[in-house]
């Protein structure tokens, strides 16, 4: 059997950086609600005056951090797995069942989520929703579209991770490049 196609290689390493970069990137939201709730407890507890922006400011961080960190999640096999058979199997068997769950069910899942949250973005947009959780009233737009987001960046890892059970069905042999090793 051929070995694997360089492009399938290249397009896997280009995938993989990009989803650690974007996963450093949302990793500094981590930073904004460190810095935002440790404002609202000096502004709490010293000045004795709540801010009306930290708690939901730093709910709708966490919550889009969450949703975008999900195709880092993929990247470094965070993911929940049920493995209760799944060490008996061949690589080539795990690769050819991840192949198919990818193209049927993850792929198909994702798209449909992305789009369905396009309109849900859309439609906030068009009404002007706000929150009603503090007198902020922060435009909840930008908070919805995390989940569109989200879902795309899902879909570009999955991409990565689709070719890598597709190297292991034709190689009987995992990808090797994991958490550790250069992306």
């Amino acid at each position: 059997m051929r070995e694997f196609p360089s492009a399938c290689d290249a397009i896997i390493r280009a995938i993989d950086r990009f989803t650690d970069a974007t996963g450093t990137l949302v990793s500094f939201a981590m930073l904004y609600i460190l810095v935002a709730l440790a404002c609202e407890a000096f502004s709490r507890y010293v000045l004795g005056v709540a801010t009306n922006w930290a708690p939901e400011t730093t709910v709708m961080a966490n919550g889009a951090a969450f949703m975008l960190g999900c195709g880092y999640a993929l990247l470094k096999r965070a993911h929940v797995r049920t493995d209760l058979f799944w060490n008996r199997y061949s690589a080539r068997k795990q690769g050819a069942i991840d192949l198919v769950a990818y193209l049927l069910l993850f792929f198909p899942s994702m798209l449909a989520l992305a789009w369905i949250g396009v309109g849900d973005v859309w439609y906030s947009f068009r009404i002007g929703e706000v929150s009603g959780l503090t007198p902020l009233g922060a435009a909840m737009w930008p908070f919805r579209a995390a989940l569109p987001l989200a879902a795309a960046l899902l879909v570009v890892q999955g991409v990565s991770e689709a070719l890598k059970s597709w190297y292991a069905v034709r190689t009987g042999r995992e990808y090797e490049h994991r958490e550790g090793a250069a992306l």
